[in-house]
């Protein structure tokens, strides 16, 4: 399987890069989106280190519609998104993380566009081709 994840930019812009993302786990922005049951792959989402109104990142919208709609928390996502999979180690009982499936990367993509579209239509506006491309970015960030 490839390691891929996704990030949703603080723009609105979605990007699948080569990789597997870190978990923001020190600074308590990583979370659960999907949890991995047994023998399958789950979600997680990771903002960084932005800490919300007070902080130095300002609202992702699109990303927080993103996560709810993948069934996640309904929580505020404050700066760019990364959103990696997990998969449930029998053995160990772990979750460990990977990249994302070809299922989960178009569920992604998918779940984005929809709501990228929506949010044109209730403003009336084009988000233009980045927002709502999918385009793949391998480009170091």
């Amino acid at each position: 399987m490839n390691s891929i994840y996704a990030l949703i930019r603080i723009d609105g812009g979605i990007q699948f890069r080569d990789g597997i993302p870190d978990q923001g786990t020190d600074s308590g922005a990583a979370f659960t989106i999907q949890r991995a049951a047994w023998g399958g792959h789950g979600l997680h989402g990771d903002a960084g280190d932005a800490r919300g109104p007070a902080g130095p990142c300002p609202l992702n919208s699109i990303a927080t519609f993103v996560v709810y709609a993948l069934g996640g928390p309904n929580r505020c996502v404050f700066g760019d998104l990364t959103i990696g999979g997990d998969r449930f180690e029998a053995g160990s009982g772990k979750t460990m993380p990977c990249g994302l499936t070809e299922a989960q990367q178009h569920l992604i993509r998918d779940v984005h566009g929809t709501i990228c579209g929506n949010a044109d239509a209730a403003e009336g506006g084009d988000a233009g081709p980045s927002a709502a491309s999918g385009e793949r970015d391998d480009r170091p960030s």
